[in-house]
């Protein structure tokens, strides 16, 4: 084994992560520190702040004798170009096919441009992949390895979290949290009524406390439209409008407190960022308000991965209310959780459930997988390289135009997959059956285990990651150096 040294850096880091949840390309975070584990077998392992400590680095320990290489956590159009020390990028991607055209003034928009300046790659899919070599040729060196995942979940303190438990357990953890139940949801607080106009002699009569039901939905519709104002009003109005609107006390932000929820029956779970519309969390509720408007023992965690609370507050609150009346309950969690609230969440669940149009990986279904907990999700993109009937209750989908994501022009080059929205309510129905048939579902739960040791423990990513780079780092640095004598 070479000696190597890894330097590895990320656009975001470990101080700036609590406020940049939701914003672009913030998950490459979280993939950057999953990698650490199986990089630390290959050699020494340095996160660098910047892009200045990359050439220095490489210059001092490549003058002693040491393979040093640079990876890029970042998408490609993102990766620096241009610095002495071999650089790789580390990337996630959710088509078919790669961009091969330039916009915006920046050449790297075209991945070809970046990968043949690289001279290698690691991505996270066999898709991926295949859509690198389908346009740098079928010996582009390109690698698809998942974040290792599976032996976080294999400690003592996850021993037997993949049993099957519907008895009531309780999650706690410090945020916020929208629980359905206390919502006082209806229809009728998305147009409230006016109130009759009383007669001029009239008397007035004493005010009667209305009932903590009205009151409830009394707040949910001053929510709604306080979150319509600000949204669809007031940047529209004219600047002295907004001045005199600004001049008025603003009230504090709700603090963050201790909360704690308790979960019985089946428990659905799902980790995403609201932002993203790929995520497709409109229809994952609306199924299962459907699926299980008459079942009061079938709840939906919604773990939301954004700083904002507000950038999707009015948006849910309006689904639920339109949805309204169900007996099923919508728990809606924002927050950061730590390490121990995170595994207590995957420990409490039944199923993960990933309605996605589009995977570059999916990080939290892989976590659940690996503890034993099966699925509700979509075969398409990063997830036909793990997902299938063994482990998980699969929804159907079709492919429909789409842009990539970066493109400001939004042309359609690509495609994602709409999802089924019947057969999502399928999935919903069969899983709860398994749910209430033990045996079946612990042949699942194994299974979800298995497959994950297989596929995304330490041992096997190192192992093919040491292979890549003996055959490849030895090149790339020579290449890099023959460059240079240039």
């Amino acid at each position: 084994m070479m000696d190597l040294l890894i330097l590895i850096g990320s656009k975001i880091s470990q101080d700036t992560i609590h406020s940049s949840l939701g914003k672009p390309e913030y998950s490459y975070y979280f993939l950057m520190k999953e990698f650490v584990p199986a990089l630390q077998r290959l050699g020494s392992v340095v996160e660098v702040k910047s892009l200045d400590e990359v050439d220095t680095l490489f210059d001092q320990h490549s003058a002693q004798g040491r393979q040093v290489v640079f990876l890029s956590f970042s998408p490609p159009q993102q990766t620096p170009a241009g610095l002495r020390c071999p650089t790789l990028p580390v990337f996630a991607w959710e088509f078919d096919n790669i961009p091969t055209e330039a916009w915006g003034d920046e050449p790297r928009n075209d991945w070809r441009q970046v990968f043949a300046s690289s001279g290698a790659a690691l991505t996270l899919s066999c898709e991926a992949a295949d859509a690198v070599k389908a346009v740098m040729g079928g010996d582009y060196p390109i690698i698809a390895l998942p974040a290792p995942v599976w032996d976080r979940f294999q400690g003592e303190e996850m021993a037997g979290a993949g049993r099957l438990t519907l008895s009531p357990r309780m999650l706690s953890f410090t945020g916020h949290v929208i629980d359905s139940p206390h919502l006082g949801l209806s229809a009728d607080c998305l147009v409230p009524s006016p109130e009759p106009a009383m007669p001029s002699e009239a008397v007035a009569e004493p005010v009667v406390a209305a009932p903590a039901a009205a009151s409830v939905r009394w707040l949910t519709t001053k929510a709604l439209f306080k979150g319509w104002w600000a949204e669809a009003v007031a940047p529209f109005l004219p600047a002295a409008q907004k001045a005199a609107q600004s001049s008025q006390p603003v009230p504090p932000p709700v603090v963050a407190e201790l909360r704690q929820v308790e979960l019985r029956g089946v428990v659905y779970t799902t980790v995403l960022n609201p932002g993203d519309h790929r995520k497709n969390w409109i229809d994952m509720i609306s199924a299962f308000c459907w699926a299980f408007r008459d079942v009061a023992d079938a709840t939906l965690v919604v773990k939301m991965t954004h700083h904002d609370l507000e950038s999707y507050r009015v948006m849910l609150m309006t689904l639920l209310s339109r949805l309204a009346p169900f007996q099923c309950r919508i728990v809606v969690i924002h927050g950061f959780l730590q390490d121990e609230e995170y595994r207590d969440l995957v420990r409490h669940s039944t199923y993960y459930v990933n309605t996605s149009v589009c995977e570059g990986l999916c990080l939290p279904l892989m976590e659940f997988l690996s503890c034993g907990k099966p699925a509700i999700g979509p075969r398409h993109t990063a997830m036909l390289d793990y997902l299938d009937e063994e482990v998980a209750f699969i929804v159907g989908s079709a492919p429909q135009p789409a842009s990539w994501p970066h493109d400001s022009r939004a042309l359609l080059r690509t495609s994602l997959h709409r999802l089924n929205w019947e057969s999502l309510v399928s999935a919903y129905h069969a899983s709860y059956a398994t749910a209430k048939r033990p045996a079946d579902y612990q042949r699942m739960s194994e299974a979800a285990e298995r497959r994950m040791s297989r596929y995304c423990s330490v041992e096997e990513v190192s192992s093919r990651l040491g292979a890549f780079f003996e055959s490849r780092l030895t090149p790339i640095a020579g290449e890099v150096k023959r460059s240079l004598a240039l």
